[in-house]
């Protein structure tokens, strides 16, 4: 009974890293996505999310404010409710991330 209880908290310690590892993974890559997106508004790429795209229209700052406030709360949302899923939000915006940089070394879209 004993070990059981100890496997059980080393389940949840790991399982609880693993959740804040891509929690902290996801708004990194939100982040460099905001960045990477507002360089390449700069040189001429055209914002494909229609809100975004209105929102940066309006000023750069109510872009990253909306990104980050509507990205934080649904991935703080995901953490609660399905903290799997985590893993496929960084993933997501990390082929995100690379189609940024394929722009940027490649000089596509110019």
């Amino acid at each position: 009974l004993r070990r059981k209880w100890l496997c059980l908290i080393v389940t949840y310690e790991m399982n609880k890293q693993y959740t804040i590892t891509w929690y902290v993974i996801s708004h990194l890559m939100n982040f460099c996505d905001a960045i990477l997106t507002l360089y390449a508004v700069s040189n001429g790429i055209e914002e494909a999310n229609p809100v975004m795209a209105w929102a940066l229209s309006i000023s750069p700052a109510l872009f990253l404010s909306v990104k980050f406030f509507v990205f934080g709360c649904a991935v703080h949302f995901v953490a609660l409710k399905r903290p799997a899923l985590l893993m496929y939000v960084g993933l997501l915006f990390m082929t995100v991330l690379c189609w940024h940089v394929s722009f940027w070394l490649f000089g596509l879209g110019h």
